[in-house]
């Protein structure tokens, strides 16, 4: 393997490291004992071997084989790294054998000199400069912020950095070339603006590049290097740590732009977490800094399922939360562009409580006039914080409320609606000091995911049908519920373009965040794999691309403006729908 964590975690078996200080019972498809991590009077520690992971389901710490040496034995990943390495009797490179004071020297100076050529070719390529000028990046902006350019090439960067003396084994170790099947290194990064990204000591560790055509991925960012782990990292600290330092408040956005609009508008506590979603580790960092973080992010439906998540993350971890509510269409960078400094600073400072920002989300998205609006209304009322704060919000909908026109007697039905939605779904348990994860319990993610939904991700996971499970589990479209999008997405940004060989203990770790690959684990062992067949995956695919099907309906019917116009849209997608009676082959089903 090419990663010696990969070949550490093949060798190990975590029941054995584990078992090797916990006593552990044979319990279905995992293991069970007292957990070492706080005073267990019954056994809610849980190990899989399949999966090579332990959970606790009483105090909530989790994680792997190396998690497990850095907990018990209170030492950073190297050391760990190194200590599972002697124990598996693999024989580390030198990047992974701990980074000495020359090496590191070494790797910054590479890092520079990458960081100097990039400077060094933005102004000689006028289409990057047209697309910074288009941003509104002055070269004041482009010199406090670092920025350039990679060239289009693919041999510029290396040629210089072999012309300088570095290694390009090493870097490589630091993301900024790559090596072709005959062994040749090439460029990293081609055709891209390029955002240095520094840590909170003022370190430069890593960089991203933005594409500036329209093809994918838009974003390419270092990925875990001898200096950088990006779950520990926050875009913009270097920046933003004396205004954090002052106001205590930093306000997290999205992406590298909307970090230095924000800064731009004079809000300087902005930074941004690096990837798709946040990280446990960059909210702990949060945590250190400041005591409330305002969420500015994107007004469409992926930002607000983003900001749903961070802000229940960092409230997690006892920070105070307020979301901002842009306007429609707009992010911070767009946002300062179209209306000034003054919107974005006013957008900060109206940012709403986690619950009063889901409740105006809903509001944008559907009007109490719509059928579907108050099943979602119930559901976010049941997590009023407070009894105040659902008698404000119930009074406030009572007027609109369905078939009764008594003010009095419309909020008591919508308080009783509120009160059977909490008695049907089981709240979870509240989190202790060391739960920090911002997603729903797994089990509570589970739960959400419908039975065919369940059945592709276990086909998935299944190396029998691996390979039929991941002709689906690529399209998260295909997904309805916010549980079974969250995962595919992952799997797919994990593994794509093919999907991963061997145990899910060998690949689980590539699944971002963490708590999907307990969710993964879950899913595991629920039993499933035992009915698995051709003809269980097939049916599964058919409810979901009917389900798919039906939902396009759902929407262009409301967009439609006539009967005639909605008779026709439904003849249309009716014709998508797949035929249950005539089942091709699983490869043609999609």
């Amino acid at each position: 393997m090419s990663d010696e964590r990969d070949e550490i975690r093949a060798r190990i078996d975590i029941v054995e490291l584990v078992g090797a200080s916990v006593r552990l019972d044979k319990k279905g498809k995992s293991y069970s004992g007292l957990c070492p991590f706080h005073a267990d009077k019954k056994p809610s520690f849980h190990v899989t071997q399949e999966t090579g992971r332990y959970i606790c389901w009483s105090c909530g710490e989790k994680g792997d084989i190396f998690t497990w040496v850095m907990k018990t034995q209170n030492v950073e990943f190297p050391e760990a790294l190194r200590f599972l390495a002697k124990m598996a009797g693999v024989t580390l490179s030198d990047r992974n054998r701990g980074i000495d004071t020359s090496s590191r020297e070494l790797y910054e100076a590479a890092m520079s000199e990458a960081q100097s050529f990039f400077r060094e070719q933005l102004p000689q390529s006028e289409v990057a400069t047209a697309y910074c000028t288009r941003r509104g990046l002055t070269s004041e902006v482009l010199t406090e912020w670092g920025i350039g350019y990679a060239p289009e090439g693919g041999q510029a960067l290396t040629a210089r950095l072999k012309r300088k003396g570095f290694s390009l084994a090493d870097c490589k170790s630091l993301f900024l070339v790559d090596q072709d099947a005959g062994g040749g290194f090439y460029d990293k990064f081609r055709g891209r603006i390029m955002f240095p990204i520094w840590n909170e000591k003022g370190e430069l560790v890593a960089f991203g590049g933005r594409v500036l055509g329209a093809s994918d991925p838009k974003y390419i960012n270092s990925s875990d290097t001898p200096l950088y782990r990006k779950s520990r990292v926050l875009y913009g600290m270097n920046h933003a740590k004396k205004h954090l330092q002052k106001s205590r408040r930093a306000v997290l956005v999205e992406g590298y732009l909307d970090v230095i609009a924000c800064h731009r508008a004079g809000v300087g506590s902005a930074l941004a977490s690096l990837g798709t979603m946040m990280s446990d580790e960059q909210a702990k960092l949060l945590k250190r800094w400041v005591d409330e973080v305002v969420v500015l992010y994107d007004s469409d439906s992926a930002g607000q399922k983003a900001a749903d998540r961070a802000s229940s993350m960092l409230v997690a971890e006892g920070l105070k939360v307020r979301v901002a509510l842009m306007p429609e269409g707009l992010d911070p960078d767009t946002l300062l562009a179209t209306l000034g400094p003054a919107a974005v600073q006013e957008a900060v400072e109206k940012g709403l409580s986690p619950f009063e920002y889901r409740l105006q989300a809903l509001d944008r998205k559907l009007t109490p006039a719509e059928e579907d609006y108050w099943p979602q209304a119930v559901a976010i009322l049941s997590e009023a914080p407070s009894a105040l704060e659902l008698e404000k919000h119930t009074f406030r909908l009572a007027n609109q409320y369905p078939g009764i026109r008594d003010v009095v007697r419309a909020q008591k039905a919508l308080v009783q609606d509120v009160n059977r939605f909490r008695a049907n779904h089981v709240a979870p348990k509240p989190r202790t000091e060391q739960q920090s994860s911002g997603t729903l319990p797994r089990a509570s993610l589970k739960r959400k995911m419908t039975a065919p939904e369940i059945i592709l991700f276990r086909a998935f996971v299944d190396e029998t049908y691996r390979s039929k499970g991941w002709l689906f589990v690529a399209h998260p479209e295909l997904f309805s519920s916010d549980a079974a999008v969250q995962l595919a997405t992952a799997m797919k940004l994990a593994f794509s373009p093919e999907p991963p060989g061997g145990p899910p203990s060998q690949w689980i770790h590539r699944i971002e965040p963490e708590d999907l690959q307990s969710l993964v684990e879950d899913i595991l062992n629920d039993g499933r794999g035992d009915l698995l067949s051709e003809e269980l995956i097939s049916d599964a695919v058919l409810k979901l691309k009917d389900l798919m099907v039906q939902r396009d309906i759902d929407v262009a019917m409301k967009a439609a403006d006539s009967a005639s116009d909605r008779l026709k849209i439904l003849n249309q997608l009716k014709e998508k729908k797949p035929d249950k009676h005539k089942k091709p082959p699983i490869d043609g089903l999609f």
